[in-house]
């Protein structure tokens, strides 16, 4: 038996694994910060203090044999001296989502060059970690100068607490714009330009350490047991749910979300995010989103007066936004796609007095389904009018037939909901189990399949490229409103 954990964004979760079999699972929540917009920390003390809360709520937690983590990617996480010297922390952790290091990113794409895309197998975008290091240098460098290692991870914090080892899993390692990928390596340029401090690579079927005496009796289980640091939650997700599949892609929805395919080589291809899996000969092709349920949330909470998230999907149900004119731009957050704009915004179009709270809802779920389209062509192309191996979509969103039933009508695709809400512990379990000489665990089964609507095709098509052709044109105004916002004091630009 296996405890994993998987430290996301809105909550740390820790459960009880047998085999691929989640036998119980407990979720302790966490807050997220903006000091300012476009920026996202989380302090790593309430990472702990929730893996803690999930891990005691587990009852047989004291029965496993091994412990592993996976968790958000691409995070700063600067800390100092060793576990049980305090937290460890030098100040909040700088998440994946955070645009605040625009202008250092700029300077290095400058001195790096296109060798810089070459060893991360794309070119990185502004929330690259190398840049948020160099931020932290230019504008805190007491906390820079403070700094032992820097963390890339929830899930590297984790396996430094309980073991004390600096660790950095191959796919964490391949996000963060400080890694020549293939040679599973930290590139030498970058690291030189930035002097960021690295903890070291270990693979994710690898052990990276042993529980310590003292967070056994944090945590309830034996010490010495085998920790994992198991590939990041991207790709531990895609374990989870298409087990050893090649070639069956899958979307996630979650707070963020992605489309991804596991291929059995490294295939890089413009804005397709190429990233090492738990083998060699395992790699997930994927292109991420910025804003998925996050979208939905928003929406329910701020557009439509914090209605609950039944009452949302029940109105999202009831109508088709695309057929009255109507579409949602879900950029809230930026966009990485079709090119990377941390300056992008969300945008409601083709509203009127007499479009309702349902029309919006929809909108919402549609514009959402809009970017899964049009990704899921770039990383998984349709063959003419063959509908492929159709699409699996897991995480939060998934759980509304409403949503699924609308990705299935905008992206011609059948939709297959996957049984497992829980798809990065499996993925993670899948890590350890192979760790202890084990076999990885199989693709989650199927309970729900939804057929695109045909006669919503030619509105939902038409749809798509109004919202393309805005994200375009839209550009240097989404640029203009970042300059008003800096004007005002809110943040600073370039």
């Amino acid at each position: 038996r296996i405890l994993a954990v998987d430290v996301g964004t809105t909550s740390a979760k820790a459960a009880v694994v047998d085999g691929g079999a989640i036998i119980e699972v407990a979720e302790a929540p966490l807050e997220l910060t903006h000091p300012h917009p476009g920026w996202a920390e989380q302090d790593p003390a309430h990472w702990w203090a929730a893996v803690v809360s999930a891990t005691r709520a587990l009852r047989s937690v004291g029965d496993v044999d091994a412990v592993v983590a996976t968790g958000q990617m691409q995070d700063l996480v600067p800390v100092r001296g060793a576990p049980g010297d305090g937290d460890g922390a030098v100040r909040p952790a700088i998440l994946y989502s955070d645009q605040r290091a625009v202008a250092e990113h700029s300077a290095l794409a400058a001195l790096l060059g296109t060798a810089w895309g070459d060893a991360a197998l794309a070119q990185p975008d502004s929330t690259n970690v190398a840049a948020k290091w160099k931020w932290l240098v230019d504008h805190e460098p007491a906390n820079a100068a403070a700094t032992d290692v820097v963390l890339l991870g929830a899930a590297a914090y984790v396996v430094w607490r309980a073991t004390g080892a600096a660790t950095c899993d191959p796919t964490v390692a391949a996000t963060t714009g400080l890694a020549d990928v293939v040679a599973n390596s930290w590139w030498g340029p970058v690291v030189a330009a930035t002097g960021i401090p690295l903890p070291s690579i270990v693979g994710a079927t690898e052990v990276a350490g042993y529980v310590s005496p003292a967070v056994a009796a944090e945590l309830g289980v034996r010490a010495g047991l085998p920790v994992v640091h198991a590939c990041g939650d991207a790709v531990a997700t895609s374990i989870g749910v298409l087990g050893d599949e090649i070639d069956a892609p899958y979307a996630y929805l979650g707070t963020s979300g992605w489309v991804g395919v596991f291929r059995p080589r490294a295939e890089p291809r413009p804005g397709v995010i190429v990233l090492p899996g738990p083998s060699p000969d395992r790699w997930l092709s994927v292109m991420p989103i910025a804003t998925a349920g996050g979208a939905a949330d928003w929406a329910r909470e701020t557009l439509l007066g914090d209605v609950d998230i039944a009452t949302f999907d029940r109105l999202a149900a009831g109508a088709f936004a695309a057929g009255e004119g109507v579409g949602f731009l879900s950029q809230l957050d930026g966009t990485r796609f079709p090119s990377p704009d941390p300056f992008a915004c969300g945008v409601l179009i083709g509203a009127r007095r007499s479009t309702g709270r349902a029309v919006v809802a929809a909108a919402v779920y549609e514009g959402v389904a809009q970017v899964l389209a049009a990704i899921a062509d770039v990383v998984v192309p349709q063959s003419g009018s063959a509908d492929r191996a159709g699409l699996a979509v897991c995480g939060g969103g998934a759980r509304s037939d409403a949503w699924c039933q609308v990705i299935a009508d905008v992206t011609g695709r059948t939709v297959r909901r996957v049984s497992d809400d829980h798809a990065s512990l499996r993925g993670a379990a899948s890590c350890a189990l192979v760790a202890l000489g084990g076999a990885p665990v199989g693709a989650a089964t199927t309970l729900a399949v939804f057929g695109p609507r045909r006669d919503r095709h030619r509105a939902h098509a038409a749809m798509g490229r109004v919202l393309a052709g805005l994200a375009g044109s839209l550009a240097p105004q989404f640029a203009e409103l970042a300059r008003i916002r800096a004007a005002e004091g809110q943040h600073t630009l370039p």
